[in-house]
């Protein structure tokens, strides 16, 4: 961490160095040691002006606080800065959740195989398939199932609570199995 301070009308104490150092300390934390700040600290009148310019290979972000106190222009100044750094560190991490979840995605995604041989190689993939629907009756498990190209359906029954499964045999009869 490198700290720049420089004073426009202002001659820079040892308390105010000390004290910018101090506050700056959590920027190690945020964005890591590689980082370059410039405090540029101004008297005009009873305007005191303290802006905080922070370069990292990441990112330049800029602070400015004005009041009548040098300390509490400071502190103006620092607060903008970490609201700014925060702001991007949170993007930062929020893409490589993204990113990490589409992987795990892309990963659970299976295509399904189109040649019989790719079939028989393909014996140990899983296709997934999470599907929320309304309780029906059997009936309408009935006419689900004969609108659909599946070979079976799965459904909560409405009056037993119980998920059922409706299946289409090989000989076209429709079988039922009830816990």
């Amino acid at each position: 961490m490198n700290v720049e301070i420089t004073g426009r009308h202002v001659v820079i104490t040892p308390a105010i160095r000390t004290y910018v150092l101090q506050r700056l300390r959590k920027f190690a934390k945020i964005l890591g040691e590689d980082i370059n700040f410039h405090v540029i600290v101004d008297v005009e009148k009873k305007r005191q002006t303290a802006e905080i310019l922070l370069k990292s290979k990441l990112l330049d972000l800029t602070g400015k606080g004005q009041t009548d106190d040098m300390y509490n222009s400071i502190v103006l100044a620092i607060e903008k800065l970490e609201r700014q750094a925060l702001k991007h560190k949170s993007k930062m991490v929020e893409g490589k959740r993204q990113r990490a979840k589409a992987k795990t995605t892309a990963s659970r995604m299976v295509s399904e195989p189109s040649s019989p041989q790719a079939e028989a190689s393909s014996s140990n993939r899983i296709r997934e398939e999470d599907v929320q629907r309304k309780p029906m009756t059997v009936e309408e498990a009935v006419m689900e199932l004969n609108h659909s190209d599946d070979s079976f359906i799965v459904f909560r029954n409405p009056d037993s609570g119980s998920v059922n499964v409706l299946y289409r045999r090989k000989d076209g009869i429709l079988g039922l199995i009830r816990p």
